[in-house]
């Protein structure tokens, strides 16, 4: 084999799909008239590229700096393009083997505009190549027609775009390389199979007219890099009419007729004169966008408008307002609702400063638009109504689509009569419109009379419909399919499953056949077979359907369009009737990811997004009983709060299910807090709601009741925010505010348990059992509140009940703790050590929580001012009301903080202990030992502190008084001047201490009588 053929079938291998793009003269009267988008591209887009309109600019013409290849062959081809590239080698270049013919036949079949750009000059010379072939080629001919042949995959969408489209009219979007050797085409269809399902072999029969004018083609061997191989090569958008189509059983191939189609053939003259009109006044550029929508590729045309801004393509405000009428539809079809709506205001502000657009039908194009985006998406129907109004008082041109946009924004609004009067309008406005199109209006009316319940009606409306179709139209246009679905859905509506069925079956049929398969038509009757099997509660075949509309749509949509997110959420509520929770939560994750996308912050659908995976968890929590799963529901609940509150007051009635629920999970993990925050959050709500509902204030008492009940431990603050002072990272003003809400809830509870309190005293005595809860709640609110003499009032009067539901050692900790707080040291010891008691005898109290009410009785002794002339007094008082501090639990004190000094202790200082220690003999009055350890720590701190502080005075101050009990008058006044000098130089504005120590050294030099 020779190394040219070699060559030969390696290109072939690269070519062996064609691209096609047929056009329906029924497609362009109907409602599928998009369908014809892809062959228009084609006819503008070698319009422009032979005019020399659609290339680089002067500075960009180099292949190589263009594309930048990785490959250093691919490099070495483009650096020889550039520098020896001659138009009268254009055959040759591009039947060449390499990176040149490949990349720009993948840009031909892809419809890549961008990198069809760079090959605009060089497409050209290959036109003018070819038609200077091309006369040469017709002369050479015997016959006035030939037959060519080429077998080939094509995509099986094509095919059914072929059978569907026999009669029509075709066009290649690409160089089309045929044969005259029948054998040879069909030799190479039956070398191999389709690589994919998605693909399928044609052998294709093209019968030539020589005498027809068209594009050219010719024999191009003596140009060819194969020269030893006949080879007939057609121009890009060559259009031919599809003769006929039908499937060989002995070759197991598609065999398709076409012939080739002169520009006199009165389908294409018709076609001509048609674009003309549409493009009436239209830029070409701009054209080649709407064309890109119209194939459902919306990225690219989205690139394409923001590129012709970018690169200053364009300078009529005219075309301007194309433009941005073409990215407004763009964004429309991409679910960028806001953003298309600016677009549309875009291009009328051009309309309206251009002088030469006075009256230009464009107005009322972008006006139909903004009514239909108004009322079907952004639900304001008062703007809806407002821009049809505007669209009636222009040049319309279309009044038929106004009349039709008020009719549904009416329909929306449920105003079913005045739907159909304007349905009646659009239909009498429509004369201009062919019977196909007319037919969509008659479904609309169909649509309305279901939706009103009257059957009859509705059925006499489809059938005017179907009637209009099959007149215009042929059989199995895709059009009729929406009849059929208008009918399934009628019937589904009255409960005739079965028959809906057959219906939606009947359109499914029709739309398979005749359409791409990622057409929305097909995605939508997915989910009307998924709808009605969910009627039906066939959950797995509801979900197989709602699933094949999730793979059409994301052929063309993103992920975070609103159609896809909808199927999401749909797929996700169907997993949740089936119980599974985890692919409900896949879905829905999904479903939050694109809006998180598109959305911004304070969307109300984020916030219910967030609710529904918060559902989800908690539904999985109740079955499984996990805490991680109650803790993601808690998040996600809280996500919706704060997205919420990014546009609603905290005290706004509608966030009262919100705050219910995230209280009630918070205190199920006993977070009580944040439990108790939640309720105050909610009763806020409803202290703030005109007229006041005293049931739903009663009852969120209640609950803010079992919050207070549910608080075991007396030291656990269920003041969030103060909880919080430590460690703020909000807005300090922020953070004051919700202190103050705190408070003045505190006091709200205060209030309202106290008038209970209060109400019940009057039915039962003080120490009923009945006001325990009561005297429990109130104590620990006053607490918070830091009004510890009316806490102490309530936990005292508590312990005296003796309850059995509270407990001993919480009711000991929070009396001891509250004398504590109001330097009641005596007071306070007496219910530590009843506290100590009590834990050691107890079976459940662990080592730890003994430490805790040690570490507190050190801090009372580390406290205490012992004066040896008081000490004799205290004991007096304390025996008077039968103390129960005695030797013993000195003693035990005392072993404890000597045991401390032999271990690591992290809480009190080596000189601390020794204080402690030394207050703890004092006590005992055994005062060598309180001397001593006063001693040992006073030595201790003069290594660090040779001068003196504060803590030194106060030490030698309790030296002097020891010194002066045991009656070493030198020694005591020694240790008071001692004490005052260090006080009057780092203390000399603490005057009661210095008064204390001066009037101690009065009495040791002047001795009591």
């Amino acid at each position: 084999m020779s190394s040219n053929t070699e060559e030969k079938n390696v290109r072939n291998t690269h070519e062996d799909r064609m691209g096609t793009n047929v056009y329906s003269a029924d497609d362009n009267k109907s409602m599928h008239k998009s369908l014809n988008g892809e062959f228009i591209l084609y006819q503008i887009l070698l319009e422009r590229i032979l005019s020399g309109q659609q290339q680089l600019k002067s500075n960009e013409q180099s292949l190589l700096k263009y594309f930048q290849p990785d490959e250093k062959s691919d490099k070495e081809i483009m650096t020889e393009f550039d520098q020896a590239y001659h138009p009268t080698k254009a055959i040759h270049w591009y039947t060449r083997e390499s990176c040149i013919y490949k990349i720009l036949n993948k840009a031909l079949r892809t419809q890549n505009t961008e990198e069809i750009v760079p090959f605009g000059p060089f497409i050209k010379d290959l036109n003018m190549q070819l038609s200077q072939e091309h006369k040469e080629f017709t002369k050479q001919q015997q016959s006035s027609t030939i037959q060519v042949y080429r077998g080939q995959f094509i995509s099986k969408d094509e095919m059914n775009r072929l059978k569907s489209g026999q009669g029509q009219l075709i066009s290649t979007n690409s160089f089309l390389s045929t044969s005259t050797n029948r054998n040879k085409a069909l030799e190479f269809a039956l070398s191999k199979p389709p690589p994919n399902d998605e693909l399928t072999t044609v052998l294709l029969e093209i019968d030539v007219d020589l005498r027809a004018l068209s594009k050219p083609y010719a024999d191009i061997k003596n140009l060819s890099a194969f020269k030893e191989e006949e080879e007939i090569l057609f121009m890009i958008a060559c259009v031919f009419r599809i003769d006929k189509v039908n499937y060989d059983e002995e070759t197991k191939l598609w065999m398709a007729k076409f012939i080739l189609c002169s520009e006199n053939d009165p389908d294409m003259k018709k076609f001509t004169e048609n674009l003309t009109k549409e493009l009436k006044g239209q830029n070409h550029l701009i054209s080649i966008g709407n064309s890109l929508v119209d194939m459902q590729k919306f990225d690219d045309a989205q690139k394409h408008f923001e590129n012709i801004f970018k690169n200053q393509q364009i300078n009529d405000p005219i075309d301007y307002a194309y433009a941005h009428h073409g990215l407004a539809k763009v964004h429309e079809k991409k679910g960028n609702h806001q953003l298309a709506v600016e677009n549309f205001d875009i291009a009328l502000n051009y309309l309206s400063k251009s002088s030469a657009a006075n009256d230009h039908p464009l107005f009322s194009q972008c006006y139909n638009h903004l009514g239909l985006i108004y009322s079907s998406h952004l639900q304001n129907s008062d703007k809806a109504f407002e821009s049809f109004e505007k669209a009636l008082n222009t040049n319309n041109e279309s009044l038929a689509m106004t009349y039709s946009g008020l009719a549904k924004a009416h329909f929306l609004k449920k105003n079913y009569q005045i739907s159909l009067e304007y349905l009646q309008k659009a239909l009498d406005n429509s004369s201009n419109l062919s019977e196909a199109l007319q037919a969509g209006t008659f479904i609309e009316m169909g649509k309305v009379y279901t939706a009103m319940n009257k059957q009859e009606k509705a059925s006499e409306m489809f059938d005017k419909a179907n009637q209009l179709q099959t007149k215009d139209l042929s059989p199995t246009h895709p059009d009729i399919g929406y009849t059929y679905t208008a009918l399934g859905l009628m019937h589904s509506d009255h409960g005739n499953q079965h028959k809906a069925l057959e219906f939606i079956e009947k359109a499914h049929q029709l739309q398979s056949e005749t359409l791409p398969n990622n057409h929305p038509d097909l995605a939508e009757t997915y989910q009307n077979f998924g709808d009605l099997y969910l009627k039906q509660a066939s959950l797995d075949k509801a979900l197989h359907f709602y699933k094949k509309k999730l793979e059409i749509q994301l052929k063309t949509l993103s992920s975070s369009h609103p159609s896809v997110i909808e199927t999401y959420d749909i797929i996700g509520n169907v997993y949740l009737k089936k119980k599974d929770f985890k692919q409900a939560s896949i879905y829905f994750h999904k479903s939050i990811d694109g809006q998180l996308e598109t959305k911004k912050v304070g969307d109300l659908s984020l916030s219910k997004a967030f609710e529904t995976l918060a559902d989800i968890h908690l539904d999985q929590h109740n079955e499984v009983i996990d805490e991680k799963i109650l803790d993601k529901a808690l998040d996600y609940y809280l996500q919706s709060l704060q997205n919420q509150l990014e546009t609603k007051f905290l005290e706004d009635y509608s966030l009262i299910d919100l705050y219910k629920i995230i209280a009630k999970i918070y205190y199920k993990k006993r977070y009580l807090d944040q439990s108790l925050l939640y309720y105050n959050r909610l009763l806020d709500c409803y202290l703030r709601k005109s007229p006041l509902n005293q049931t739903n204030i009663d009852h969120t008492y209640k609950l803010i009741e079992k919050v207070y009940l549910k608080k075991h431990h007396f030291n656990q603050s269920l003041s969030y925010f103060n909880n919080r002072r430590r460690n703020l990272s909000e807005n300090q003003f922020e953070h004051i505010d919700n202190i103050h809400f705190e408070k003045r809830h505190l006091d709200h509870s205060s209030n309202y348990f106290q008038d209970i309190v209060n109400k019940q005293l009057l039915k039962y005595p003080e120490k009923s059992a009945n006001l325990n809860n009561i005297y429990y709640i109130l104590a620990n609110i006053y607490y918070e509140k830091q009004y510890f003499h009316h806490s102490l009032k309530y936990f005292l009067q508590l312990l005296k009940n003796q309850p059995e539901n509270f407990s001993l050692e919480n009711l000991y900790k929070a009396i001891a703790t509250i004398y504590f707080q109001i330097e009641y040291w005596e007071e306070s010891l007496i219910y530590f050590y009843k506290l100590i008691q009590y834990q050691i005898q107890s079976q459940t109290t662990e080592r730890s929580a003994i430490d805790d009410t040690y570490e507190l009785i050190g801090k009372i002794y580390l406290k205490f001012d012992y004066s040896l002339n008081e000490l004799s007094k205290k004991k007096e008082n304390l025996s008077r009301r039968d103390s129960q501090i005695d030797n013993y639990y000195l003693d035990q004190s005392l072993a404890y903080f000597q045991n401390l000094l032999r271990t690591r202790n992290k809480i009190y200082s080596f000189d601390e202990i020794h204080r402690i220690i030394a207050n703890i003999y004092l006590k005992k009055q055994n005062f060598n030992q309180a001397l001593f350890h006063c001693q040992t720590s006073l030595d201790n701190q003069l290594k660090h502190k040779p001068k003196g502080n504060i803590s030194i005075a106060q030490l030698y101050f309790i030296m002097g008084d020891i010194h002066r009990r045991q009656g070493s008058s030198n020694y005591a006044l020694k240790a008071y001047k001692k004490a005052l000098h260090i006080c009057q130089r780092v203390d000399s504005q603490n005057h009661g201490f210095i008064d204390s120590i001066q009037n101690r050294i009065r009495l040791v030099r002047t001795p009591a009588i």
